[in-house]
């Protein structure tokens, strides 16, 4: 019982270390089209309140590989 428990945890250890390791190829910019269109309709809309961005609209893009 104890080798089965000592297994799980160096097997979630490792995957939990594995995953940490790997390089990350994208990184995360503000989308502003995304803003600028949000900040267009309220402009246009009287009916629309004033927008205040807690949590920006992000877009995924590929890192620039440098050598």
């Amino acid at each position: 019982m104890k080798a089965k428990i000592l297994g799980l945890l160096v097997l979630a250890v490792a995957l939990i270390l594995g995953g940490c390791s790997s390089s990350a190829d994208y990184a995360y910019v503000i989308d502003q089209q995304k803003l600028e269109k949000q900040e267009n309709s309220t402009r246009l809309n009287s009916h629309t309140g004033h927008v205040v961005w807690m949590n920006p609209p992000l877009k995924k893009i590929e890192k620039v590989q440098t050598n």
